[in-house]
């Protein structure tokens, strides 16, 4: 069966994420089981240092509240562009979910952006679908 990531000890979720090279993220992708899917959760640019006692308290670089709807709909969710323009790393916070359930679960999380360095653009080779990845 696919494998899902899940909360351990309540339906809290911390992650951290770091890139390779700084991305302008415009948005990000969530896919999980339905009834333990996300439901609000707060992203943090480039703050490493987040932990569950400081991720409700500071503030978020963006909150999102994820609906039913938006999973029917692919789980995508457009970001405050200008807010995520040099992102070298985000961690994401995750407060509940959308099933009230204890456990919490992401079956997939994907980030959309460009890299902020565009010198090398000629180099990123299109796939066959026509589209870059």
């Amino acid at each position: 069966g696919d494998s899902v990531l899940e909360s351990d000890v309540d339906e809290q979720l911390v992650l951290h994420i770091a890139f390779s090279q700084p991305l302008k993220l415009h948005s990000i992708m969530i896919k999980a089981p339905a009834d333990r899917a996300p439901k609000n959760i707060r992203l943090f640019a480039n703050r490493m240092d987040i932990g569950f006692d400081d991720a409700e308290a500071s503030e978020a670089t963006q909150e999102i509240e994820l609906t039913e709807e938006v999973y029917k709909k692919g789980g995508v969710v457009n970001l405050r562009y200008v807010r995520f323009q040099n992102v070298s790393s985000i961690s994401i916070y995750v407060a509940d979910n959308l099933g009230d359930d204890d456990v919490t679960a992401i079956s997939q999380l994907a980030f959309i952006g460009t890299a902020v360095d565009t010198a090398n653009v000629s180099d990123i080779r299109q796939g066959e679908d026509g589209h870059s990845h």
